[in-house]
């Protein structure tokens, strides 16, 4: 389901059903003379749309404005739309924490570019991490109170994440 089509009543069902909600990430650059600017977007949005037609999970409208750098080349008539890591991070906490006050849980983003170096990361999959984890831990502060991970009633935490 694409989230800018549906209803109150279909976003209230996929959040009491837990069902995945997924960003497709993506950043505009060169990608050599024969392929488009939006490669890496297309890339996520294709696959995106073949696990909608076969899944159920909610698919956030993309975001195509990532860290793309200029290492290959520069940005003069190439397509590439180099967006500095730094301004992106608290475009994509805020989403993250509207995410999680609207009542979705189970969040994810889905990124291509620069995928090589992944383990370590790289700087537009990182914007979106580092977002998401402080959203997480800002959203349970303000649910739980200061101290909820060493509270007792979160002793069994790690076995739940298991």
């Amino acid at each position: 389901m694409r989230y800018e089509r549906m209803r109150p009543d279909q976003l209230r069902a996929a959040i009491a059903a837990g069902t995945p909600v997924v960003l497709p990430i993506g950043v505009m650059e060169y990608h050599a003379g024969h392929l488009p600017s939006g490669t890496d977007l297309l890339v996520v949005t294709e696959v995106l749309a073949r696990l909608e037609a076969s899944d159920e999970v909610v698919i956030l409208p993309p975001f195509a404005y990532g860290a793309a750098s200029h290492a290959v080349i520069g940005p003069e008539g190439t397509g590439t739309l180099h967006v500095d890591a730094t301004v992106l991070v608290p475009f994509a906490e805020a989403l993250f924490r509207a995410l999680l006050a609207a009542g979705f849980r189970n969040i994810h983003g889905v990124v291509h570019h620069q995928t090589e170096n992944f383990i370590q990361g790289m700087p537009t999959d990182l914007v979106f991490k580092l977002a998401g984890r402080t959203a997480v831990f800002k959203h349970l502060e303000a649910e739980l109170g200061t101290g909820w991970w060493g509270n007792r009633a979160m002793e069994d935490y790690y076995a739940q994440h298991a």
